[in-house]
């Protein structure tokens, strides 16, 4: 993974989410690319370092000039307080809306990974809601990873990767592996593989060697594997996260002509929603 998306609204949801990313970023020696998306008349040419001191006749256009140069000189002043080892952040206004934006951006820039911030409230008062994040997941090739407003500064010792063992034939599970792999052997991670059971289940060995023997074929590197028990499943995934001290918590997930999910939709949403540890998300049709 060599290039971070950051998509941000110049809010503390998407700082936090930057601060997130240059933690990842230092340890992968990618790029970060911190994105404010704004719909203006001016065309993808225009430059808010240069054609921002243009002459524009109308107060409307006055206006989104200022706008602009305003959350560009915003981005440059987070971009220059964020950036570290990996290096400086590029930084600029992307003229599309966000819902339009980052797919074109992602493919135009062939972006590896989205770090995006998330309130995990389904509010329209919001920029970055459970939704939003939904969007981006359904649309993008890459994965996405959403973080609540408590981030703070990790180990990365553990990555815990939720599996309900069911797939279609559209399912790319080894590419998906390949992008856990890589990012574990970055982070320096142990990935727990876990499986959460209904209550007084008794087939735990079974379970188990499925895990096991799907890590084994799709090349997972350095995992444990784990089944756990609780009847609300993303509970079960988010205590068991917390317990192990994980840094990430990962799910799969599969779009298509609506949420169809490794977990049932209700399940992979609320995760999103309800985690305060940072939801790592693949869509397994998309990449």
């Amino acid at each position: 993974m060599e290039k971070i998306l950051v998509p941000s609204d110049l809010s503390d949801i998407s700082e936090n989410a930057l601060k997130l990313a240059v933690d990842i970023a230092d340890r992968l020696s990618a790029k970060i690319y911190l994105v404010n998306f704004i719909d203006h008349p001016y065309g993808k040419s225009f430059t808010a370092s240069g054609d921002v001191d243009r002459k524009y006749g109308d107060n409307e256009n006055l206006f989104t000039i200022q706008l602009i140069r305003k959350n560009y000189e915003r981005l440059g002043n987070l971009a220059s307080g964020y950036s570290r080892n990996s290096g400086d952040i590029h930084y600029e206004v992307y003229d599309e809306d966000f819902d339009g934006g980052v797919e074109q951006y992602v493919n135009g820039k062939g972006i590896d990974l989205i770090v995006m911030g998330t309130t995990g409230e389904e509010t329209i008062e919001e920029f970055f809601t459970g939704n939003h994040t939904e969007q981006v997941i359904q649309k993008v090739g890459c994965p996405v990873i959403s973080v609540r407003d408590k981030y703070s500064e990790t180990d990365f010792g553990h990555i815990v990767l939720g599996l309900d063992l069911k797939q279609d034939g559209k399912d790319d599970f080894s590419k998906a592996m390949g992008y856990i792999n890589d990012l574990s052997t970055h982070l320096n991670s142990t990935v727990d593989v876990v499986h959460v059971a209904d209550p007084g289940s008794s087939n735990h060995s079974i379970l188990e060697a499925q895990l096991k023997d799907f890590s084994q074929r799709h090349g997972l590197l350095n995992y444990n594997v784990t089944v756990t028990e609780n009847e609300d499943k993303e509970r079960g995934l988010i205590a068991f996260a917390h317990a192990r001290g994980a840094s990430l918590l990962a799910v799969l997930t599969h779009v298509e002509g609506g949420f169809f999910r490794v977990f049932s939709h209700s399940t992979s949403e609320e995760i999103t929603r309800e985690s305060d540890i940072p939801v790592l998300t693949i869509n397994l049709h998309n990449i």
